[in-house]
Order: C-alpha cells, then sequence, then structure tokens
C-alpha cells in the first residue's frame, strides 16, 4: 500500500517520534524535491536539530545525482529510526537501504551555474547506511561537505539530523538600503526578507527574480554578498543569493567580481562561497 507525507506525519508514531525529539516547540515543514524536513521554528545560533522524512526513493539532494554544500556545518550526524508505517506502532529495520554519497575534502569541483557538485569517483565516495546507529555526514576537516542521503528503498524512511553549526557573521544590509529612495528600499528589503524565508523556491517566481534583478547591481551585489551570512534552514537560502550572484554576473561580471574579492579580503561572509564564486568568474 503507498501512503502520502501527510499520513505519514499524522500518524501517532510519527507525532510521538517529533515530540520527543523536539520536545513541545513549534516546527513547520521544509519541503525539497525528493524529501522533507522538520524544524524548529526558532533554532538555536549553533546547534540545530532536524527530522527527515524520505518518500520511497527519496533523497536530500536537489537531483539524484547532485551533492549539496554545507559549509555552515561544523559537524553533522545522521541516525535513520527506520522504515514507517502510518498504520503501525513502532519502526521497521532498514538494513543498507540508505546510499550516503559524500566529499572527501571541502574543495572538489561545482557546476559552472550553482554552488553544488556532481557526484564523482575522483573526489567522492558512497557507503550504505543502515538504522538504530548514528554516523557523521560531515566533519571539521571538511570530509562530506558535499554530500547527498538517497533512500534506495520502496518505503518511507525517517531521520534524525543533529548539526552543530560554524560561527555566524551579523548581516548588515542598512548601509546599502539608505542608499536607495525609501519606497525603493521598502521594496528591496521584502525582496530580500522573501529570499531569507522561501529560499531557492523563489526561482519558480519567474517575474519576482526579474524584478529583484532590475535594482542597481552596484547596491544589490554587496548586499546579496552579505545575504551569504544567511542562517540555514533546508530552504538553501545561502545557495540561493549564489545563484543571484551568478545571474547579475552574467551582465555586470568585473563588479560582480570586484565585491567578491573586496568580501575576501574583509572576512564579510563565509569563504566557501566566495572562493567558489572567484574561481567562476575568474574562468569564464
Amino acid at each position: 500500500m503507498q501512503f502520502n507525507f501527510y499520513e505519514i506525519k499524522q500518524s501517532s508514531l510519527f507525532q510521538k517520534t517529533l515530540k520527543k525529539f523536539f520536545g513541545e516547540k513549534d516546527y513547520e515543514v521544509v519541503v525539497r524535491p525528493a524529501c522533507f524536513f522538520i524544524r524548529l521554528k526558532s533554532e538555536d545560533a549553533g546547534f540545530i536539530k532536524r527530522v527527515i522524512v524520505f518518500p520511497p526513493h527519496g533523497f536530500t539532494g536537489d537531483k539524484i545525482g547532485l551533492l549539496n554544500p554545507h559549509p555552515e556545518a561544523r559537524k553533522e550526524r545522521i541516525k535513520i529510526l527506520g522504515k514507517i508505517n502510518p498504520t503501525k506502532k513502532g519502526f521497521r529495520p532498514l538494513v543498507e537501504e540508505i546510499k550516503f554519497d559524500f566529499s572527501l575534502t571541502r574543495s572538489i569541483p561545482t557546476k559552472e551555474t550553482s554552488a553544488y557538485a556532481k557526484f564523482s569517483k575522483k573526489y567522492c565516495k558512497t557507503q550504505v547506511k543502515s538504522w538504530k546507529n548514528w554516523f557523521y555526514v560531515v566533519k571539521e576537516t571538511g570530509w562530506g561537505n558535499f554530500h547527498s542521503l538517497i533512500n534506495i528503498s520502496n518505503e518511507w524512511v525517517v531521520a534524525l539530523l543533529q548539526k552543530e553549526l560554524t560561527d555566524q557573521k551579523k548581516i548588515n544590509i542598512k548601509p546599502y538600503l539608505e542608499k536607495l529612495p525609501q519606497t525603493k528600499a521598502s521594496k528591496l528589503r521584502a525582496a530580500l526578507h522573501k529570499i531569507e524565508h522561501t529560499g531557492d523556491k523563489i526561482f519558480d517566481d519567474v517575474n519576482f527574480v526579474s524584478e529583484l534583478l532590475k535594482f542597481p547591481s552596484k547596491i544589490l551585489v554587496p548586499i546579496l554578498l552579505q545575504m551569504l551570512n544567511v542562517q540555514e534552514t533546508g530552504k538553501h537560502e545561502n545557495c540561493t543569493s549564489f545563484a543571484l550572484l551568478l545571474k547579475i554576473a552574467k551582465k555586470n561580471k568585473s563588479l560582480v567580481l570586484k565585491e567578491v574579492k573586496r568580501a575576501i579580503e574583509l572576512k564579510s561572509a563565509p569563504y566557501y562561497y566566495l572562493d567558489d564564486l572567484e574561481n567562476k568568474l575568474s574562468k569564464s
């Protein structure tokens, strides 16, 4: 019998799992292309917990062979609880049915148009995981900085995630907004708020992206570089700003590259994103 996410989420087993892991705190569901993340609405700045729900053959990456970067994580580990059937009282065993694809270091080639990387046997490895035991997916050495988890079973699977974050830099966009007329500043502030709370789903709204890119590049570029510091919530907010910067660079590469180099000197954003941007823009 096939189930849907709503049936899984409403089951007594899943609700008990959430309560045990999150307590009585409010949570929200983040929908990704092939999985679901459940996160607290108010997460800690240094340590976070999430629940991952995989549909049959679901995965955490944007695409099956794509590895997402996790430069925000100092350490990250996963525990697979098992297969879930909303009509049953307990999780069922899962043996070697979660594939873990991961990079060996922080420095591997990324796609030209994004901060993501394709799985490559030269830079990455695969492990097959089972239920019950915690295992690391990111280590401080940079191992696992790019990774994806893939459910190769025909059933729904639930896993727990714990992540220790690197130090977050404060975002300060006020000096740039003050250069705009008040009406335009308010409009841009609202757009940035949408990016921060929607993440890469903004690209589904072609008109929104088009209107955003009409703002002066000399103001938008340094703001988007600041937005690389936003706290990741599972919606790929950082990679969204990264992708927008690449879009601007198609028309004004020299400005974007100049601002990226300046940000590197000032250490005003995560080095991973800045370094990748500089490499992409210098080679193109």
